[in-house]
């Protein structure tokens, strides 16, 4: 088996379906789904057994208890048989020349990762598509697994896994794939399908600060791995770091009030003082810099970054605070 595709499920009736069919109408067919019931209290479980009844030689399921999304992924990796691993969310789907594109390219460039880009849709349209350039910067904008493909040697020589944290799980493992290898080219695709659901964790609960976010988890965890790769003096790094915290405060203080934002704010900048004491001095914090970056993003940063100097975030915060109304 060349592929095993990892998908957790979870509370997934509405969108599985859809996610298995794309996956087996797929031109390319020598992989497995390894599809991972983690505790639904839906119809998923039974959705998982007819598919399984009827394509029995390409989809492996397995049940367990709640278990949370990076331990789901993991156990996947731990059943996957195949040379190469890919993961997909179980509310989306793929072209039907995804798998092929991602196999074709990593077998002729014997690469150790492919990254790709993706388009975020609707049930009804796409909302837009990222294309990425063949840049350095590249390796940091797509933390999720998805829309990339693993050769999954890699993955269990340096045994890389999921954080077990309720968020960022895919950035550590991400952020410690990239620096573990120089073999990762880029496939200039987006055949990843990336629903937006209204009424999922990241577009609901990450838009108001809370307590149970484990954001310094998360940051601290990051660090220590990074610093035993001895990666910490590059901008790129630094500059990650910048962005993620910022990218933070504001997505999920949005629906917050303002005091919370600056007391979150103040922990964070903190933290970020603390283990990168320069970090105003980033060459990346530019309009034009790094290269492969959106523009609306080198915006944000530069201007959020331009508060914080000026010492006037509260003043922005009490109009940006969803919750203050």
């Amino acid at each position: 088996m060349t592929v095993s595709i990892i998908i957790p499920v979870y509370n997934a009736e509405q969108t599985i379906i859809r996610c298995l069919e794309s996956i087996l109408s797929n031109t390319y067919h020598e992989y497995e789904i390894i599809a991972i019931n983690d505790g639904s209290r839906d119809g998923s479980w039974d959705i998982l057994n007819t598919f399984s009844e009827k394509y029995p030689e390409k989809i492996k399921i397995f049940n367990q208890i709640n278990q949370g999304v990076a331990k789901t992924r993991n156990s996947g990796i731990r059943y996957a048989t195949g040379e190469y691993i890919m993961f997909i969310d179980c509310d989306d789907d793929i072209e039907n020349d995804y798998i092929e594109k991602f196999v074709t390219k990593i077998q002729a460039d014997n690469a150790d990762i492919i990254i790709g880009g993706y388009k975020r849709t609707t049930s009804e349209k796409v909302l837009f598509e990222m294309q990425l350039q063949n840049t350095l910067w590249s390796r940091y904008m797509i933390m999720a697994p998805w829309s990339k493909i693993y050769r999954r040697e890699f993955i269990v020589k340096n045994h890389l896994e999921f954080l077990d944290n309720n968020i960022g799980e895919d950035v550590y493992f991400n952020m410690q794939a990239i620096h573990l290898t120089d073999r990762i080219p880029f496939i200039a695709y987006s055949g990843y399908h990336w629903f937006y659901n209204e009424v999922s964790i990241s577009n609901t609960h990450q838009k108001t600060l809370q307590k149970k976010m484990n954001v310094q988890i998360l940051l601290d965890a990051c660090y220590k791995k990074l610093d035993e790769q001895q990666c910490l003096k590059k901008e790129e790094v630094e500059f990650y770091f910048i962005r993620y915290i910022v990218w933070y405060i504001l997505f999920a203080g949005r629906n917050s009030c303002s005091a919370e934002i600056i007391k979150e704010c103040a922990v964070l900048f903190s933290w970020l003082q603390n283990h990168f004491p320069k970090f105003l001095q980033n060459k990346n914090i530019s309009f034009f810099l790094p290269k492969g970056e959106t523009l609306r993003n080198r915006i944000v940063i530069v201007f959020f970054l331009l508060l914080y100097r000026w010492k006037i975030l509260p003043v922005f915060f009490a109009v940006y605070a969803k919750g203050e109304r």
